[in-house]
């Protein structure tokens, strides 16, 4: 199944290599979604902890006609979870986003699709994914994909200083 894309917009296979850029992109997403904060030093050891060839990365690239270098411009990365009802693997999406101004191109959902692809190619049966409850586009998107609630992550904080 090959993943189609609006005209000008390219399917790439990112490399562990690709760090600086997968950080500014999870930078980004983290910045619009908490544009209170400032302080997302932990993404970058997210990434050294986890980015490595199980766990891959595709970039969509934006090049018009007269541009002579492309534009990342959207990012999924992918990689392995645990069922915690069933025990099975699943296919776990780690970062997937698309810049604003490039949105509504179905980006995301060509990205969802060759996801899907990896995860097949795994022997899963199912991907999964954390959304933030802010991020109701998002949210939106992946129902109408056919992703569902299995669980919520809750917290409970405290002050330690005191």
């Amino acid at each position: 199944m090959m993943t189609s894309l609006s005209r000008y917009y390219y399917l790439k296979q990112g490399k562990t290599q690709d760090k600086a850029k997968l950080l500014k992109f999870m930078e980004l997403t983290y910045e619009e979604l908490f544009p209170e904060q400032s302080d997302f030093n932990h993404l970058s050891i997210t990434i050294e902890q986890y980015l490595s060839s199980k766990t891959p990365l595709w970039w969509i690239e934006y090049q018009p006609e007269n541009s002579t270098q492309p534009e990342k411009v959207a990012c999924l990365w992918m990689g392995t979870g645990v069922d915690q009802v069933s025990g099975d693997r699943y296919g776990h999406i780690f970062l997937i986003y698309v810049k604003p101004n490039h949105r509504r191109q179905g980006l995301a959902t060509a990205l969802i699709k060759q996801g899907q692809q990896w995860v097949d190619g795994q022997g899963y049966h199912q991907i999964g994914l954390q959304v933030f409850e802010r991020n109701q586009a998002a949210q939106k998107l992946y129902n109408k994909l056919g992703f569902f609630p299995q669980s919520y992550l809750m917290f409970k904080s405290w002050n330690i200083n005191q």
